[in-house]
């Protein structure tokens, strides 16, 4: 109760201001009963709430400032003992002495300047018409406590506003008259309203929250102590949360004897261990029920609590007992109708670590506690439920069947039955249905199932709908019974609370409910909300923002729930009970191949360069901003791609189309290294190509600049290197075509023509996509090759015509002449061979044609003849039709037949550059624009006559044709498209020769002509001698008419093919004359506005400068193409091979150069910089035309947890946790031989399965992946291995690995739903590459080390040497490392420097155990935020933060990268003097 009462003295002036005031209140009260008289809107508000309003009843006064007014002794005031009080309006403000008056907005005095003296003014306005009661300058020793409710009290609304009656925070204030002490006194109330309805946290006013604070007992409390508006600041911001704050807060029961004794039932056939009799207690009590001394089952007597949880009791300034909820914001004298949560819920969240045995936990529940329901007792009057003593089991679908041998195993004689969706039984009615599943003790069921029954829970809206719906929707039985007991089994896949299954799970009736989950929090405290909602704790569970507001400001509060719903154990706190069987853990470092080396190296360049970094990680630039978003989602996108790519090439669909090949086999490492090849020579070839035309640009300014002869010069060379690139692409092109040859073997030959096998030829070569590359490749290089010919052509021709550089007549200009006829000609054939494939094309198609036109052999229309003796008299109307028809088609046959003749003749004529005399004049596409419109015109003219005799002999409709000729027709009219005026004058023709509609068709005349033969034949057979003789005409020609449609119908088909055999010819034809024309193109002037000038010297040795970066890039590329074909050749090189030629030693780190000799890396370094030479065959070397090789020794590195071990940062070495142990059995893993190769992981991978069928048989194996591509491809080369596998997303995947024992391994994903997954068969634990965050590969681990397991288990660790693998392997074991040493000093309680992931203070960790071990991974799995440790999508693994982005990239490079001199002196002058021996012995060294 807050009363605070204060003293202030009036001047004279005052009090007779406010005893005005009060006089005409009192007035006015008296006058309204009588007078009716306008009141303006506010005051008329204020009456109607002043009569109607009870402040008593509605709301709660935390705070009552009393101010006594006493006026100056010598004062009378006349006023009568009963004048009522005066609604009065207050105005505070502070102001500095001599400042301004701040108008209606005040500061705090708290926040006012202390160096200043400070002026308090207190104004006072009635309510009616607001006018000035009396302004007070407020003083007194008590004053800064005064102001300070006051300031607080006026921020809030007055409570005589009824327009702001939907605020919950206001202050009322009175003025009255106290006669008996003759003075004023001025009353202000801050108000709360009472109400038990929970506020929306966006209505609460910062000011009203802090007068909540200030007036009210706090209760559970916030983060820390608050005043003024400190509080609105820390909800406001965002307080650092970890999932530790949930973890180091449940309930871990008290380990006593009592509660550690075993628990009796019968119906279990199971032993618990301690932890787990003392969980099972804990879940009884939380459903009501303990055990007594006895043994049995009696209720628990409930804790009675004075207030309900989160209230406090305290009295208001009235003196009535009220009650606060801070977490709410609600106060309230009456909480009858307040429902207490934490009272009325039976359940909980069973939160133990994954492996301890939650399942068998819930079992044991299951039997001790049962609901005994009487058959005739079954339903429940109040809700309409059945009643039931079963426990519905909700679970995901990859461990329901765990679920039932769980069951069958420790509670064999519970009754379980498997709800699979009420659709599965059509012909049970809903109360059979019901009955069917009440009457079990266990119902499974999944969350797919349920989530499908979304819509079938009785609860969608209704819709006013016109008519009745036929067939009423069938509700769930899940929700017509009201279940003992629900459980959700890895409940946190309904942690968002939106999801169709935990809408359905919320609605389902039950006594106890049971969240269960290894993993409760996945992303952040949120999760918890989906778990309240589904217990059904309220409020909370209905208000997102009370949680939030919860475990933001009321930490205290949330530590309780916590502790009261959620258990856990950890494996580290159980360790002596559990008494698991030993766990080793080996990490196994393995070498790349030299093509896998070779192919990862390409991508971390790509990488480093697409990031803007050099190979050490440094910046290439001085604005490079690692936060930048773009450089941060591409380092992070490069990881994953490097990550994958040591996996295996092929691993996602990035890297399989990096490699060509988007779907498809699985491809061996060599075959994935023949591609790598194939590709750099791809690359070679685009390069050579851009520096000759660079070469061939670079002449044509020459000769703008009349600098002939050096023209003449460069165009020569380029056409010597083209020529030699030419050749050596015939010869890939022979080797391909005889390899195509001797694949397909002697096939029988079959007569097709000249278009068929055509076709088939292409078809072929589309198939061999080898072939196909190599026939571009040709290609490619004759048209540079061309360009120089034709090039060097047209100098000699200048030259030759140039008389200031050759005389006319001389023998000089002889020679030119000579030498241009032959360049011409010459580059006549290479178009002619660019052209072969698609002029043979043409040729076939022409000769065709030519041989049809010579023979007269195309398709003769035959001429249709009605041949009517006479036209009868019913049948004179049809006759004439037929007649008609007739002769319009004749008429339309010889017009098609015009068209065709000028259309044969068109296809035939000869192709420009097939004539002898004919030149590249660069205009030969234009030239045949002309020719190329009229064809296409009587092309598509022919196709319009033949599908209008179509239709007109079918009856039919062709509507795209009608289409195509509108818009024809349009885009004519408008002067477009080819031959415009030939185009109007044929579509018009053809309009007057089709045939009319008044004609019919022909199949129409037909039938006509049949309907007449009918009626005659009827009226004949009445003896009508007329019908008699018309049928025998009728007859006549109906069989005539018959012939003619089928000579016409096998001419239409006959027709179509032609018209295909034209248009294909058409644009055969059309598509030579592009290929010529990019030709021409190629040859075509360049820069002609530079002809006749000087040569600009800045771009020809911009054009210089640009290639000698070309010729550096070639470089590169040949020196790693040449590389690549030593790793295919020289596969597995002896020791000669690695003998280095000038020192006579063999080395291990070598150079090869372009010319394919190798060297010592240092012995070739010390060569070079004297004599630019190769040593062996002297050819010329650039800096670029060598490639770094290295013979690496191919053998394995084991290393095992051991201890003791000291921390540091030394990254060269992995002793971190690890230490070495014996690599024999290694090596035999590494002789097991393999009938094929995928990469070393998947080698190693496989061998290592197959060791264990000899040296462990019958083991089985984990094998899991964060990709779960990956894994597709892991699949399909344990197919090539017969290593027998299963699959966590296959159908019965699961039962398959635990039944049948030629499944060997059992292929996990890190987003495969595993939690709760029991795979204690499994003795082995494969984990194919390092993960940052350990909680992901402790998920599959989980499925195999706890309880159940009886033997050793063994977790292999694969890592990529010298990748990005081990940057992040260290990264992990160092956070476990800090997680080690923090324990440590907890235990010790000694002061550790510095425990941080690095752990830079060299902190020793002593008893480096298995149980530290655990324990360092309890804690990883306690502060991961699991669902947002992997990254959305299918392709997505783990989601690294982006400070750990750049150390994965680079952090092996300091690692890889030497420190100082690495070579002792006495090496190094000794292979200096061997090269210096080397130098003097070659043969044109000086003296020799």
């Amino acid at each position: 109760m807050v009363v605070a009462t204060y003293t202030q003295n009036i001047s004279d002036a005052t009090t007779r201001s406010i005893e005005n005031s009060i006089l005409s209140q009192a007035t006015r009260d008296h006058e309204r009963p009588n007078k009716r008289r306008k009141l303006d809107e506010d005051t008329d508000d204020i009456l109607s709430q002043s009569g109607n309003v009870s402040v008593h009843n509605d709301y709660v006064v935390l705070c009552r400032i009393i101010i006594n007014l006493i006026p100056p002794q010598e004062t009378s005031i006349d006023l009568s003992p009963d004048t009522q009080e005066l609604p009065v309006f207050l105005n505070y403000r502070c102001q500095t002495e001599n400042a301004e008056p701040l108008g209606t907005e005040f500061e705090d005095p708290a926040s006012s300047s202390e160096s200043l003296e400070q002026q308090h003014w207190l104004d006072v306005k009635s309510v009616q018409g607001k006018d000035s009661v009396f302004m007070h300058n407020l003083s007194g020793p008590n004053v800064d406590e005064m102001v300070s409710h006051l300031s607080l009290a006026t921020k809030a609304a007055a409570f005589d506003t009824a327009k702001l009656d939907h605020l919950l925070c206001k202050y009322r204030a009175r003025l009255s008259f106290q006669p008996n002490a003759a003075y004023f006194q001025l009353t202000a109330d801050i108000l709360w309203k009472n109400s038990l309805l929970i506020p929306a946290l966006s209505r609460i006013k910062p000011y009203a929250e802090t007068a909540l604070l200030r007036y009210t007992p706090r209760g559970e409390g916030i983060y820390k102590s608050t005043s003024n508006d400190d509080a609105v600041q820390s909800r406001q911001r965002q307080p650092f949360w970890t999932p530790r704050d949930f973890y180091d807060n449940v309930h871990i029961p008290a380990e006593t004897p009592e509660s550690s004794a075993d628990l009796r039932c019968n119906l279990a056939v199971c032993q618990l261990y301690p932890f787990q009799n003392r969980a099972v207690r804990w879940l009884l009590e939380k459903e009501g029920v303990e055990i007594n001394k006895s043994g049995n089952l009696v209720p628990r007597r409930k804790d009675v609590r004075d207030c309900p949880e989160f209230f406090e009791e305290f009295t208001d300034a009235e003196g009535r007992r009220c009650y606060v909820s801070h977490l709410y914001k609600v106060v309230t004298t009456d909480l009858s109708e307040w429902s207490d949560s934490a009272s009325a819920l039976q359940g909980g969240i069973l939160a133990e670590e994954m492996g301890l045995g939650k399942t068998v936990e819930m079992i044991l529940l299951i039997c001790l506690h049962s609901r005994e329901v009487m058959l005739n007792h079954q339903s429940e009057p109040k809700n309409n439920l059945v009643k039931s003593g079963a426990t519905l089991i909700i679970t995901p679908p990859a461990i329901l069947e765990q679920w039932k041998q769980e069951i069958a195993t420790h509670a064999p004689s519970l009754s379980v039955f498997e709800y699979t969706g009420f659709q599965q039984y059509p012909k049970a009615t809903d109360e059979e249905l019901l009955h069917m599943l009440a009457g079990n003790d266990v119902v499974l069921t999944t969350y797919n199932v349920i989530a499908k029954e979304v819509h079938h829970t009785g609860v969608a809206p209704t819709w006013t709908l016109r008519h009745e719906k036929k067939r009423k929707i069938r509700t769930t039985p899940l929700i017509g019974i009201s279940w003992w007991r629900v459980c959700l089994d890895e409940a946190q896949m309904i942690e968002s609370g939106v999801s169709n299954a935990a809408r359905v799970a919320r609605l389902i009736p039950r006594v106890n409910a049971w969240a269960v989950t290894g993993t409760p929090i996945r992303k952040d405290m949120r999760d918890l909300f989906g778990l309240l909602q589904f217990l059904k704790y309220e409020p909370i569970c209905s208000f997102p923002a009370l949680w939030a507001g919860l475990y933001n400001e009321h930490y205290p509060a949330f530590k309780s729930i916590i502790n009261r719903l959620a258990l856990r154990h950890s494996k580290d706190l159980v360790r002596k009970d559990l008494r698991l069987p030993p766990q080793k853990r080996v990490v196994i470092t393995i070498p790349f191949t030299p093509v896998e080396e070779q192919h990862y190296s390409h991508l971390f360049e790509q990488m480093c360069a697409d990031c803007g970094l050099e190979s050490s990680g440094a910046p290439l630039t001085e604005d490079w901003n690692p936060e930048s978003q773009s450089v941060i989602e591409k380092m992070r996108s490069w990881l994953t791609r490097l990550r994958q790519t040591c996996l295996h090439p092929e691993v996602a669909g990035s890297n399989r189309k990096a490699l060509g090949l988007r779907t498809g086999p699985l491809r061996s490492v060599a075959e994935v290294l023949e591609v790598m090849i194939d590709q750099n020579e791809t690359l070679i070839r685009a390069e050579e190509r851009t520096l000759l035309l660079s070469h061939a640009r670079r002449g044509q300014l020459l000769e703008n600049a009349a600098h002939r002869w050096r023209a003449l010069d460069i165009w020569q060379k380029g056409l010597k290197r083209a020529t030699e690139i030419v050749t050596d692409c015939r010869e890939q092109l022979r080797v391909e075509h005889e390899k195509t040859q001797s694949s397909a073997g002697n096939s029988a030959e079959q007569e097709t023509s000249d278009v068929d096998s055509d076709k088939e030829e292409s078809e072929e070569t589309e198939k061999n996509s080898r072939l196909r590359t190599c026939k571009m490749r040709l290609r490619s290089a004759l048209e540079v090759q061309h360009i120089f010919k034709f090039f060097t052509a047209n100098a000699f021709y200048q030259i030759k015509t140039d008389i200031n550089l050759t005389e006319p007549d001389s023998n000089e200009f002889t020679n030119l002449e000579r030498d241009e006829i032959e360049a011409y000609e010459a580059a006549k054939q290479m178009r002619k061979e660019m052209l072969t494939d698609v002029s043979r094309k043409v040729r076939r198609y022409m000769k065709v044609i030519q041989d049809k036109s010579k023979s007269k052999s195309f398709v003769k229309i035959p001429a249709m003849n009605a041949k009517l003796r006479t036209l009868g008299l019913e049948s004179r109307r049809v006759f004439m039709k037929l007649e008609d028809f007739c002769d319009a088609m004749n008429e339309h046959s010889n017009q098609y037949n015009e068209w065709r003749d000028i259309m044969v003749k068109l296809l035939s004529q000869s192709l420009i550059d097939e004539e002898e005399s004919s030149e590249l004049e660069g205009n030969e596409y234009e030239t045949s624009t002309k020719h190329q419109d009229e064809m296409y015109v009587y092309m598509e003219a022919l196709r319009v006559m033949y599908a209008d005799r179509h239709d007109a002999l079918t009856g039919q409709q062709n509507f795209l044709i009608d289409h195509e000729v509108k818009i024809g027709l349009s885009e004519a009219g408008k002067g477009e498209g080819p031959s415009p005026p030939l185009y109007l004058e044929i579509m018009k023709k053809r309009n007057e020769l089709k045939p009319t509609a008044e004609l019919g068709s022909l199949r129409g005349i037909i039938s006509e002509l049949r309907s007449l033969v009918t009626s005659l034949e009827w009226q004949s057979h009445e003896g009508s001698s007329r019908a008699e003789a018309e049928l025998t005409i009728a007859t006549e020609v109906l069989d005539r008419a018959s012939k003619i449609s089928t000579d016409q119908a096998k001419a239409s088909s006959n027709l179509e093919k032609e018209v295909e055999l034209f248009r294909d010819t058409m644009n055969q034809r059309l598509e030579y004359y592009r290929q010529l024309q990019q030709i021409s193109d190629t040859v075509a002037p360049y820069d002609e506005e530079s002809v006749g000038k000087p040569l600009d010297e800045a771009v020809y040795s911009l054009k210089l400068q640009a290639e000698e970066k070309m010729e550096q890039k070639l470089s590169s590329l040949q020196s790693k193409g040449r590389y690549l074909i030593h790793l295919r050749d020289d596969s597995g090189p002896d020791d000669s091979s690695r003998m280095c030629v000038i020192c006579q030693s063999s080395f291990e780190i070598g150079v090869l150069t372009v010319c394919g000799h190798k060297y010592c890396k240092d012995c070739l370094r010390l060569w070079w910089y004297q004599h630019r030479t190769c040593p062996t065959c002297k050819r010329k070397l650039k800096a670029n035309d060598f490639h770094q090789i290295a013979y690496k020794p191919q053998e394995l590195v084991v290393q095992e947890e051991r201890s003791p071990v000291k921390s540091g940062l030394d990254t060269t070495t992995n002793s971190f946790i690890y230490s070495d142990i014996s690599t024999g059995m290694l090596q035999e893993i590494k002789n097991v031989d393999l009938s094929s190769s995928f990469g070393t992981k998947i080698d190693t991978l496989a061998r290592h399965l197959i060791w264990l069928r000899e040296h462990d048989p019958g083991a089985k194996s984990i094998v899991f992946s964060q990709y779960k591509h990956f894994l597709g491809v892991l699949g399909t080369a344990f197919s090539r291995f017969d290593i027998g596998f299963s699959n966590i997303d296959a159908k019965d995947g699961i039962h398959r690995f635990k039944e049948d024992p030629a499944v060997e391994c059992f292929l996990l994903h890190a987003k495969a739903h595993s939690s709760g997954l029991n795979l204690v068969n499994a003795t082995h634990v494969f984990l194919c590459e390092p993960l940052i965050n350990t909680a992901i590969e402790l998920q599959a681990i989980a499925r195999v080390h706890r309880i159940g397991q009886h033997r050793s288990t063994t977790v292999w660790m694969y890592l990529v040497s010298d990748t990005v693998e081990e940057s992040i392997y260290q990264i992990s074991v160092s956070r476990r490392l800090s997680h080690i040493v923090q324990k440590e000093k907890k235990e010790k309680d000694k002061e550790v420097q510095s425990p941080s992931p690095g752990l830079r203070d060299g902190s020793t960790v002593e008893n480096l155990t298995e149980t530290a071990i655990d324990s360092a991974n309890s804690m990883e799995m306690q502060d991961a935020t699991l669902g947002k440790l992997l990254a959305t999508g299918a392709a997505g693994g783990e989601l690294v933060r982006k400070d750990d982005l750049w150390q994965c990239l680079f952090g092996g490079m300091q690692k890889m990268r030497p420190s100082g001199q690495t070579s002792d002196a006495g090496a190094e002058v000794d292979r200096f003097l061997r090269a210096e021996a080397a130098d003097q012995r070659r043969p044109d060294a000086p003296g020799s």
